[in-house]
């Protein structure tokens, strides 16, 4: 997978991944981040604004959508959910 951060655009297998301006400060969040586990209060705190609710799902939902695309994209299970404590993004 790469990430090109000043063309704004993911390849999955050479194939670009067509992502939201969310998912993709989310994507590049965790790549900055390998195998560090996220909170969402912490996912919120730097990926979204100071406005952010931290009382939304939009953290569950946004990550949902990415790993959704990323599945179809071929990369499925990148992104886990570790129950109490956060996400992390698996590097192998």
């Amino acid at each position: 997978m790469e990430l090109d951060a000043g063309r704004h655009e993911v390849r999955v297998h050479g194939q670009p991944a067509e992502l939201t301006a969310k998912e993709f400060a989310l994507l590049r969040w965790f790549m900055l981040h390998p195998d560090t586990v996220h909170s969402a209060e912490k996912l919120l705190e730097h990926v979204w604004d100071e406005h952010a609710d931290p009382f939304t799902a939009t953290v569950r939902v946004t990550l949902s959508n990415l790993r959704r695309k990323l599945s179809d994209a071929g990369k499925p299970d990148l992104i886990e959910t570790l129950p109490g404590r956060g996400y992390r993004l698996r590097s192998a």
